[in-house]
């Protein structure tokens, strides 16, 4: 992957777009990769743009290099709708960073569909910032403290989103909680397995895949949870405590023709940190 594979950012103007700046803007800088800002009109023909559309781009630059010094920036102004212009620039950066507006003040409703589209479909990793207005503010503080929570469940795909977990918890000089849900099996011929086997059994199993990524990033502190539950609850709970939650984009009960597993749809639906989804 090329060195000058640039962070890339959605802005709309709205505070959440100027959050997602922000948390953009610091992953740019710690990744050691150029910021590139980019502001999508709409589908083309559909909208006649306004005169300064690109300033909204250009604002957002300014707020990127108050906030890092010395970063590499660029905007672009494209025709299309965002998700399709994000999705189509993600095959040349290394992150895609999406500010989300929250759930309007009703937890139970969905985050916005726009960054479940760009994760869905994306190229390259992507990070969706939930309820991203509250770093529109420079005087507020983006969280330096807590851990990185990463989900697996043993599949190939988790081991994307491990690696990218324990890459996230170095440069930030974070703990990392490896976390692996489990629950009994059904019961055949009336015998039941034993709740203590089966967490230890789990245990077993993250550690295991855990170890090569453990060897690489020495520096990093791991903590391993295995919890009794379901997988997407158990990851919601587990999340509030985290800086960032990291999933891969399917587990093992994933089928290729869908873009986005059901666990890590539910974490990116109603998760309150930051969710990094973990793709090619």
């Amino acid at each position: 992957m090329s060195s000058q594979r640039p962070v890339i950012v959605g802005v709309d103007g709205s505070p959440a777009s100027l959050g997602a700046v922000r948390w953009a803007a610091d992953e740019a800088v710690r990744l050691h990769r150029p910021l590139q800002i980019t502001h999508a009109l709409g589908v083309s023909g559909q909208n006649e743009p306004a005169p300064d559309e690109h300033q909204l781009a250009v604002q957002a630059a300014v707020e990127a290099r108050t906030s890092q010094p010395g970063l590499h920036v660029t905007t672009g102004t494209w025709q299309g709708g965002a998700a399709q212009v994000l999705v189509e620039q993600s095959r040349h950066a290394s992150l895609v960073v999406v500010g989300s507006h929250g759930p309007s003040g009703f937890v139970a409703l969905p985050v916005d569909s726009l960054g479940v589209q760009v994760a869905a479909h994306a190229h390259c990793p992507v990070l969706v910032v939930h309820d991203a207005q509250r770093w529109a503010d420079p005087a507020a503080a983006l969280p330096r403290h807590g851990p990185v929570l990463v989900g697996t469940d043993g599949s190939d795909n988790a081991q994307l989103a491990i690696e990218l977990a324990f890459a996230e918890a170095a440069s930030r000089r974070a703990d990392l909680i490896a976390l692996r849900a489990w629950q009994e099996p059904p019961h055949r011929w009336g015998f039941a397995a034993s709740r203590d086997r089966l967490a230890d059994n789990a245990r077993q199993a993250l550690a295991a895949d855990l170890e090569p990524w453990r060897a690489k990033y020495p520096g990093v502190r791991v903590e391993l949870r295995a919890v009794h539950g379901a997988p997407a609850p158990v990851l919601l709970a587990e999340s509030r405590d985290a800086l960032m939650v990291v999933l891969s984009p399917r587990g093992t009960g994933g089928f290729d023709e869908l873009r986005l597993g059901s666990v890590t749809q539910q974490v990116l639906d109603h998760a309150s940190a930051p969710v990094l989804v973990a793709r090619h």
